[in-house]
């Protein structure tokens, strides 16, 4: 998670933003809470990382890619290849479309939440 959040804090640097007004413009999320993330000292979940990447305005593949996993968090080869197409086709939509998923992986992440443990 050190890896994500040192991007992190690079785009949030090169965009000239603050941690807090990158947090606020995330999501209303505190400033520490922000700094956690870009120490990679807290994970964070699937809607939060989505709405740094439309932050930054750079895909969830690009600000993921080549990151190191730990083992206790290893995916099969086949589900990492299956999201990595899933993001593809994501980022190809209109913005319009990618909005309108958008509410709707929310919407369905606020509903299961306990079933969505993501990057805990």
């Amino acid at each position: 998670m050190i890896e994500l959040g040192n991007r992190i804090r690079e785009r949030r640097l090169a965009a000239g933003l603050t941690a807090q007004q990158a947090a606020n413009r995330c999501g209303n999320y505190n400033s520490r809470t922000w700094w956690h993330w870009e120490a990679g000292e807290r994970s964070m979940a699937v809607e939060q990382l989505l709405a740094i990447c439309d932050l930054f305005d750079v895909p969830v593949g690009v600000m993921c890619a080549d990151l190191q996993i730990p083992a206790s968090r290893t995916v099969s080869a086949d589900l990492q290849r299956a999201s990595m197409a899933l993001l593809k086709d994501y980022w190809e939509l209109p913005e319009r479309e990618r909005r309108a998923v958008k509410r709707v992986v929310k919407t369905l992440l606020k509903r299961y939440r306990a079933d969505f443990k993501v990057m805990r």
